[in-house]
């Protein structure tokens, strides 16, 4: 008796897991194809299940991952045509990243643990056919460049898990120049509910080189985060964050750039039923080029007022614009004509509704110089009919408004006019290195105070010992500089 009893439950749950999967099975290939569409419908990018072999407790498929008919378009119409790597790669974008997965049936699945879930999916990147691309993952050693694992839970909620393993080649042959990439893969991490309004995203380079004949490329630590919401067909709210502890680029000629421990804030999202409105901020300990050195550089600025219907009338239009009709993709012409009429049109719709920037500080260090910036601009579009009405100077200047302020001080107007001087002295043949260091230093001497005081006389600038500072007040068509009246150059 006692055995009856426990037979019974044990059957019935043996009886669950041996004949729900091949429902679920059916549920799985609907779900699959729901999410494919949904992601479809997103700007930019498209996916596609292009087989789909339905098993009891397993299916397989392959699914094609990329850019939608319009950015292709673009990509295509920037290619040239005679160049044999340009061809190969917009072929291989056309045919997207393309993945054979196995999708194992709920409500248990073990394809990485014990999972209970509706189905979870495991996957790799199918090897482009290219003798380049073999070649490539032989010298790497590795068995796929991204491997793919997706868990789609009881509620319908999709999370989602790509892996790039590391590895370092020697690509030379391959190239027919000197090229070694040193990468130590790449993780990404996303959830997306199942109403497809709701996502989050992270993702994480740990390190990547190339070193070429003339130059080289080294990212290092880039760790990036965001989530947002779907507001309408078009539109994504949201916020996120991005850091890389550091980017190198060297080039010919000893050009260079150089970025370290930089951080970048947004948040995206709704200011009223009609306007956005866009936070954003950057700092880097570093930024360096060739010829310019900039420290602590931070920047912290607002968009407001940012015509939502506008908005989704631009991204809704370039959509439109680079797809494809009749199985053609538009001629130049029609796609100039067409973005000409778009941002005609949707500049007028911003304009009206008022938008306007705050930059509540710029502020950078160069050798031992500093400058601190802050501003409002702004535009008045109420009562506005037609843009072209801005075309008339003193109708536009009486709907502008600005606010500046900015403070730097010698050092690092010296800094900026040594930069200046440095080019226009090579521009004109004369070998710098070979200059007297005493020499080139007071020739920027001399040239700085010179601009400085004329500034200064001019009434563009004020001045406390060392220390520059401006501040300048445009409204209702009067443009004030340090509070005096000033005709300004331009305006």
């Amino acid at each position: 008796m006692k055995n009856k009893k426990i037979l019974g439950p044990v059957f019935f749950i043996v009886l669950i897991l041996v004949v729900a999967p091949y429902f679920i099975g059916k549920m799985a290939q609907e779900k699959i194809e729901n999410h494919a569409s949904q992601i479809t419908q997103m700007p930019g990018y498209t996916l596609k299940i292009t087989d789909y072999d339905q098993g009891w407790f397993t299916s397989h498929a392959t699914l094609s991952y990329g850019f939608d008919e319009h950015t292709l378009n673009i990509l295509n119409k920037s290619a040239d045509k005679d160049v044999e790597f340009d061809t190969q790669t917009i072929n291989a974008l056309q045919e997207g990243l393309v993945f054979d997965i196995t999708i194992a049936h709920g409500p248990v699945t073990f394809q990485r643990g014990i999972s209970f879930s509706l189905l979870t999916m495991s996957g790799a990147l199918r090897d482009i056919d290219h003798e380049s691309y073999r070649l490539f993952k032989e010298k790497a050693k590795i068995s796929s460049l991204l491997d793919l694992f997706a868990t789609i839970s009881y509620g319908g909620t999709a999370s989602i898990t790509l892996h790039s393993p590391a590895f370092k080649a020697d690509y030379s042959d391959i190239s027919g120049k000197k090229m070694i990439i040193d990468y130590a893969g790449m993780d990404i991490d996303a959830t997306i509910n199942a109403a497809f309004d709701t996502y989050e995203a992270k993702a994480h380079i740990n390190r990547l080189s190339i070193t070429m004949e003339d130059g080289t490329v080294i990212l290092h630590e880039v760790v990036t985060h965001s989530s947002g919401d779907r507001l309408n067909d078009y539109i994504w709210t949201g916020n996120g964050t991005a850091s890389i502890g550091e980017f190198n680029v060297t080039g010919p000629k000893n050009a260079t750039f150089s970025l370290r421990n930089f951080t970048s804030d947004y948040d995206f999202n709704k200011e009223s039923d009609t306007a956005l409105t866009l936070h954003w901020t950057s700092n880097a300990a570093a930024i360096e080029t060739s010829d310019v050195k900039l420290k602590d550089f931070q920047l912290d600025m607002d968009m407001n007022h940012l015509d939502l219907e506008a908005v989704t009338d631009y991204v809704k239009s370039i959509n439109e614009t680079y797809g494809t009709m009749n199985g053609e993709a538009p001629t130049p012409e029609k796609t100039a004509a067409n973005m000409q009429a778009i941002a005609a049109r949707t500049g007028e719709k911003l304009i009206k509704g008022s938008p306007e920037l705050i930059i509540h500080h710029l502020n950078f260090l160069m050798d031992d110089g500093f400058f601190k910036g802050d501003g409002i601009f702004s535009i008045n579009g109420e009562g506005l009919e037609n843009i072209q009405e801005l075309s008339d100077p003193l109708t536009l200047n009486k709907r502008l408004a600005a606010v500046t302020n900015i403070k730097f001080n010698k050092a690092m107007a010296q800094a900026l006019t040594a930069v200046g001087l440095k080019k226009q002295l090579a521009a004109g043949g004369m070998d710098i290195s070979a200059m007297p260091k005493e020499q080139l230093d007071q020739m920027i001497s001399i040239q700085t105070s010179a601009a400085l005081q004329t500034f200064i006389l001019q009434g563009y600038l004020q001045s406390e010992g060392d220390d520059y500072f401006a501040h300048f007040d445009m409204k209702d068509g009067k443009r004030l500089i340090n509070g005096k009246p000033l005709a300004i150059p331009g305006l």
